[in-house]
């Protein structure tokens, strides 16, 4: 194989884009829900979007069962943690023992697209002042999204799923878990106001499948850096919110379309878009560096987790090193 064509395959790594009509499902399950719910009741309306992203991508993955309890699982985890740094990280362990189960059974991902929004409620970045509008607004969103995915028959239906190896998903939980509360307990103290950048990136970098381990990592790591310079490049430019918002909006279906033929491209493009959004409701100015310090902090965690993992399974249990590095199709 030439240069040319290893590059082009690093790049390219995917079967064909997203079809249009499932961006068209998204946009109507994920954005619509969320856009209604700020102008309705304001910043607190971003608490649709921690629950509709989510709600819509699990149920794609996992079925509307999986993708209701991950959700539910979640919003309740984030009632408790937000305004609480001493029970976020609570949750965060919690939560990781929720993942580990849902990896023992190939249903990682999505219970992760459920932590990964989880997150926006370890920082004082939705209002906390009025936590029964708040999880009835994260559920309105969640209800609404898999329900416009239900109806546009793009939920999975699962097979039988059997059983992985126990001590895979020992290990991934306690990797899992310990990586995601370091994060969320180094992002409150480093980060201030925007600590939920870092936990949140750790959870994009450590989404399965993890096959070619660490060159899968290293694309992400380099993609979500991509993402988040050029973030930062926006910010410096100094455009309005209601331009940022378009900017996010445009982008945001373009970055799914793009995921399943360039992973690269794809996760450059989501981590703008959701960085973008998120900053419609904190000062983009604050938090433009810090947007790339959490990325490589995350990408630090990530990496040290990883090999350490690897050498647990590959001591313990060669068998289920095997199954970690395998594509997991949920």
């Amino acid at each position: 194989m030439s240069i040319g064509e290893r590059v082009s395959a690093w790049f390219l790594d995917g079967p064909a884009p997203m079809r249009w009509t499932d961006i068209g499902v998204m946009l109507v399950a994920v954005v619509l829900p969320v856009v209604v719910a700020v102008l309705l009741f304001g910043p607190i309306g971003m608490g649709a979007f921690a629950a509709s992203m989510p709600a819509h991508l699990a149920s794609r993955e996992g079925g509307a069962p999986v993708a209701l309890l991950a959700t539910i699982a979640t919003g309740l985890g984030g009632m408790v943690a937000i305004a609480d740094p001493v029970m976020a990280l609570m949750t965060a362990g919690c939560l990781a023992v929720m993942t580990a189960i849902a990896a023992h059974h190939q249903l990682a991902r999505p219970a992760m697209r459920a932590v990964l929004t989880w997150t926006l409620f370890t920082a004082p970045l939705i209002p906390s002042d009025n936590l029964p509008l708040l999880l009835g607004i994260y559920l309105g969103g969640m209800i609404w999204s898999i329900g416009i995915t239900s109806l546009a028959r793009r939920v999975r239906t699962l097979d039988a799923v059997s059983a992985g190896s126990r001590v895979y998903s020992f290990t991934f939980g306690a990797v899992f878990g310990t990586g995601l509360v370091v994060a969320v307990w180094l992002g409150q103290r480093l980060f201030d106001d925007h600590g939920f950048w870092l936990p949140l990136t750790f959870v994009i970098l450590s989404m399965p499948p993890y096959g070619a381990l660490f060159s899968r990592s290293l694309k992400r790591t380099l993609a979500t850096l991509l993402g988040a310079y050029a973030s930062v490049a926006v910010a410096q430019v100094g455009l309005s919110a209601a331009a940022t918002g378009v900017l996010a909006l445009v982008i945001f279906p373009l970055a799914f379309r793009l995921l399943p033929r360039s992973s690269f491209a794809g996760t450059a493009l989501m981590t703008f878009s959701i960085l973008e959004v998120l900053s419609l409701i904190s000062d983009i100015d604050a938090v433009a560096a810090e947007r790339v310090e959490t990325v490589l902090l995350a990408s630090v965690l990530t990496l040290v987790l990883g090999v350490l993992a690897t050498g647990v399974l590959a001591v313990l249990k060669p068998k289920a090193l095997r199954e970690a590095t395998a594509d997991d199709a949920a």
